[in-house]
């Protein structure tokens, strides 16, 4: 339900909407009508017409009435008579109003009965101080009192119950906006009155003010289930009103307030059927935004109660009145109407097209009836009671419209400044998850924030982020969380609204660490330690602690237990004095989860590293941590496990290799984008900070890409980080199974600047060399991936404030010289230790970029049409019982006859070529590239033959290996590497572009049947 506020600013933006209709004489009318009910009730319009002046300046003045409101049981209209000579102008005019403004009282006082009071209402705000200056000279110069009242008033009353009615008339706010009963009680006091007085009421009068108190009242009975009992008699007053109701602004909201009620009070439409048919025939033929928004959202109620088997209208019926609400948006959008109103009405379009409906469903799909009904869910749906939105079970009606209407009205809201952004922005975060895929989402988002931020501040902004993070949370989509999250981040980072980004970089640092990115991780949560540390605000204190809990826990997860060990004694310190009750496990559970790590670190090393005890247990004993975690201990210590299984439960867990700080090199681990992460240094203090600073930007820029797709092998990259100054080109060394590589980073000191342009890209640019090497896109395409990025925000998510070699610089040297002299583990050189990525980053199984199946089956067709070039050496193998054997052995692996009938040319024509290599060893490297592709010629039977052993299962799948290469090129990829891992491309191919399951007819050259 919109807030107070909300409704405020369509009602102030309804009103800007006037003059772009032309609509001085509405305004006219609204503005009596809010005077008569607020100022004065003894008014009457002018007569002469506004555009002559024959109404001399005045849109209406008082008369005088013998009333008096000291009368006991006085009317409404006695208490708001006026014996003073009051006169009403308004105008319509944005442009110099206090000039119009001062005209007009010339015009009023020189000219007719002389005035006391001038009531001047404006649709544009006017500023107090100007306000203050209009009176003063219309005192000095006339003697004549004046009050103006802007649009900001109008919209306060116009809220109001009472006076709703007149906004939903004259500005078309649609009847969904109606504010709600100020008292949640069943039965209110002005519930009571009205229900006495309408059980009373003999006759109807069918006009708007009538129509309010009706919808005021049916709404309570309809949405609290203690007044339910009251909804047949409202809706029985309501049809009698029906009957001889204003035709074009009472009944068809009367229609619509009737088919709800029925709904959503006695969950059945169907009595309102024919109803709900009057309102779309009458409505969809004009121009009452409200109206046409009302439409929008009972077609909504109309789907829902046709899914529930509520209604006997047809899909058929719903999908002809979307579409002729469609063509009316078009039709009104063809007029060329001004920004507001055009503003509108590509909100209603994107409204209509966001519609949610099953997915992988046909239109009419309607599920099988419930056999228990429920209750009817709240009036005003929210994602929680929705659901969770996964793109596998939902879809939006029409996702290209919806995002194309978006893209229109963000491109007008820099100048539609006042439109009411919260009803559109809150329908895209509420089906964000449906419509993250699609290109223009980022912008979409973006600008629609940008929007909030400025008619509500940053934090709600920030409040808009977070719910979008948690509805990605709920269908399992991390990545898309955490871009909301980092969003947060930068819209609250400076000032009051600091919690909130603190708050934001711990949700941050969560999803980090679920996502098994523990570096990124600890950079999110020493950044609120260090913010929160820097603020003058006590209240932030407790931030300390927690970010420093959260640190250690990281550290705990890279493998690094030592390292944590020694950071908890910081955090324990920070949350002794920070926090309230501070070693309450169930109030804290960052301090329990620092617990649960605590007792793991002991537990491993009195299983594998007995050396290691009396440095945990010293930790414990200083922190009095270990009265919490011997109690944990007790009965698992039997439950002894190698050092092997301690390496798959991490792998199991997200976690790198345990004690991976023990030894002269330190190691990390990790695994993302299909590919795992091995980064090793020198276990000494810069070199461990330059390496962590190293690794924490790889994962948030791995996290960042995984989005758009950067095409990475699934490959295990090695890199050794070493010291520079400066610092070097990455190197990449030779290797075929491994991917190898060289950093030179430069060691951290005081004068580096994490805000320095240069810092940021001597911290990017050997990470995208790396990536991009180890990608498959062509080198543009990975870099405008990369450009992409940097646009969604990637710098701020790469720094977090400050350094990281600043923010991590907490454990002394001491620290590091100890860890270093010790024994690293003899099984990482036996049992390589690989990490476990996360299911959000593992290797993509959906189609590639470029892949088309209907290209890549033709592809696969020209190779069985390359049969020729091996006609006479496949006739032969096919009478080859070795070769028949070796051949349905690859066919049980998965292999497709034209992996087969691709291997055997490859070494077919590589004997070829062998064999004039011999006769001229000189030939040079595009000699030989010129000569195999002039081999590629069908076979005569003088060809040589290579012999049979030419053809064991290894060497066709050396073969069929090395034809990967040319598979890249078809496809339109690029191969970066020096040396090529073909087993990575191998599995690349298959997860990606079908390469292990495509086929097409082709003749049986093996004869295997």
């Amino acid at each position: 339900m919109p807030t107070a506020s909300q409704l405020q600013q369509f009602i102030r933006f309804g009103l800007e909407t006037l003059g772009e209709r032309n609509a001085h004489h509405d305004f006219e009318t609204l503005s009596l009508a809010v005077a008569r009910r607020r100022i004065a009730s003894n008014l009457l319009p002018a007569t002469g017409p506004v555009s002559t002046g024959g109404d001399q300046g005045r849109d209406a003045e008082s008369y005088f009435t013998h009333l008096t409101r000291d009368a006991p049981e006085v009317s409404a209209f006695a208490r708001l008579a006026s014996n003073e000579t009051i006169v009403l102008a308004c105008t319509i005019q944005r442009r110099n109003v206090a000039g119009k403004i001062r005209n007009d009282i010339a015009s009023v006082c020189s000219t007719g009965t002389p005035v006391h009071r001038i009531a001047y209402f404006t649709v544009a705000p006017v500023p107090v101080s100007t306000r203050h200056d209009l009176q003063d000279q219309a005192r000095i110069d006339f003697q004549v009192a004046v009050d103006v009242f802007d649009s900001l008033w109008l919209a306060q009353e116009l809220a109001e119950p009472d006076l709703f009615h007149l906004a939903e008339t004259y500005l078309q706010v649609p009847s969904e906006f109606a504010p709600a009963p100020e008292s949640a009680d069943a039965h209110p006091e002005w519930y009571v009155m009205t229900r006495s007085r309408w059980r009373e009421q003999e006759e109807f009068t069918g006009q708007l003010g009538e129509f309010a108190q009706l919808r005021r009242a049916l709404r309570h009975a309809t949405f609290h289930a203690e007044a339910r009992a009251d909804l047949a008699d409202w809706l029985h007053w309501a049809r009698r009103m029906l009957q001889v109701a204003e035709p074009d602004s009472v009944r068809p909201r009367l229609h619509y307030e009737i088919a709800v009620a029925h709904l959503r009070g006695l969950g059945d439409l169907t009595p309102a059927d024919p109803l709900v048919r009057d309102f779309f025939d009458q409505v969809l033929n004009g121009n009452d935004m409200g109206l046409l928004q009302d439409a929008q959202v009972l077609l909504n109620y109309v789907y829902g109660a046709w899914a529930g088997h509520a209604t006997a209208l047809r899909a058929e019926d719903q999908d002809y009145w979307a579409a002729l609400l469609g063509a009316r948006i078009r039709s009104l959008l063809d007029e060329g109407p001004g920004v507001n109103r055009r503003s509108s009405l590509h909100a209603l379009a994107a409204h209509l097209a966001l519609r949610i409906r099953p997915a992988g469903q046909p239109a009419n799909y309607r599920p099988e009836p419930s056999e228990d009904r429920v209750e009817p869910p709240p009036h005003y749906l929210t994602a929680e009671d929705i659901g969770p939105l996964d793109p596998h079970q939902f879809t939006v009606t029409d996702l290209p419209a919806a995002m194309e209407h978006l893209q229109q009205l963000c491109d007008l809201l820099p100048e539609a400044q006042t439109f009411p952004v919260t009803s559109i922005a809150d329908a895209f975060d509420m089906v964000a998850p449906l419509l993250a895929a699609h290109a223009a989402y980022p912008q979409v988002r973006e600008a629609l924030d940008e929007a909030v931020e400025r008619a509500e501040g940053g934090v709600a902004r920030a409040r808009k982020s977070r719910n979008r993070a948690l509805q990605f949370l709920r269908v399992e989509r991390p990545l898309e969380a955490l871009g909301e999250v980092h969003t947060m981040k930068v819209s609250t980072w400076f000032g009051d609204t600091l919690p909130w980004a603190l708050q934001a970089l711990l949700m941050a640092g969560r999803l980090y660490s679920m996502l098994h990115l523990p570096l990124a991780a600890k950079q999110c949560a020493l950044a609120v330690c260090a913010a929160a540390g820097s603020s003058q605000d006590p209240a932030l204190a407790p931030y300390i602690a927690r970010g420093l809990l959260r640190a250690a826990d990281c550290d705990y997860q890279a493998g690094n237990l030592l390292s944590s060990a020694a950071l908890s004694e910081f955090a324990i310190t920070a949350q002794g004095r920070y926090a309230d009750d501070p070693w309450n496990e169930e109030e804290h559970p960052d301090f329990h989860t620092l617990v649960i790590d605590s007792s793991m670190a002991l537990l491993a090393a009195r299983q594998f590293r007995p050396h290691l005890v009396p440095t945990l247990a010293d930790v414990h004993a200083r922190t009095g941590l270990d009265a919490l975690v011997e109690p944990q201990l007790e009965g698992v210590d039997e439950l002894a496990h190698s050092e092997t299984e301690w390496m798959q439960m991490a792998v199991r867990s997200g976690c790198g290799l345990p004690f991976a700080d023990a030894g002269p090199r330190r190691t990390y681990h990790w695994a993302a984008g299909g590919a795992t992460w091995q980064v090793e240094c020198e276990n000494t203090p810069h070199a461990v900070l330059a390496c962590e600073r190293f690794v924490a930007a790889a994962q948030i820029l791995i996290a960042e890409l995984a989005l758009l797709d950067p095409l990475l092998q699934p490959a295990h990259i090695c890199i050794d980080v070493q010291l520079s100054t400066p610092a070097r080109e990455p190197q990449q060394l030779p290797d075929n199974s491994i991917s190898r590589w060289q950093v030179h980073l430069e060691p951290w000191n005081e004068e580096t600047d994490a805000h320095d342009p240069e810092y940021l890209a001597d911290l990017a640019a050997p990470l995208t060399e790396i990536l991009m090497t180890e990608s498959l896109l062509p080198q543009e395409q990975f870099l405008q991936k990369v450009r992409t990025a940097f646009e969604q925000g990637l710098n701020h998510k790469l720094i977090a404030g400050r350094v990281y070699d600043e923010l991590a610089a907490l454990l002394p040297d001491d620290h590091y010289r100890q860890l270093s002299s010790l024994e690293p583990s003899p099984l990482e050189e036996a049992f390589p230790f690989r990490a476990a990525a996360h299911e959000a980053l593992r290797l993509p199984q959906t189609p590639g970029p470029g892949y088309d199946e209907a290209s890549a089956t033709a592809a696969v067709r020209r190779r069985y049409e390359a049969l020729p070039l091996v006609h006479y050496t496949m006739r032969r193998l096919a009478t080859s019982p070795p070769f028949r054997a070796t051949a349905l052995e690859l066919r049980a692996e998965g292999w497709r006859d034209w992996h087969i009938l691709t291997a055997v040319t490859n070494i077919v024509i590589n004997h070829r070529l062998f064999l004039e290599m011999t006769d001229d060893p000189v030939m040079s490297r595009q000699d030989i590239i010129h000569r195999a592709a002039a081999l590629r010629r069908p076979e005569t039977q003088d060809d040589p033959v290579p012999p049979d052993d030419a053809f064991t299962p290894d060497a066709l799948k050396r073969a069929l290996a090395t034809s990967t290469l040319s598979t890249l090129q078809i496809l339109g990829l690029e191969h970066h590497r020096q040396t090529p891992n073909f087993p990575a491309l191998s599995e690349l191919l298959g997860a990606r572009y079908a390469y292990w399951t495509l086929d097409a007819p082709h003749e049986d050259f093996l004869e295997l049947g």
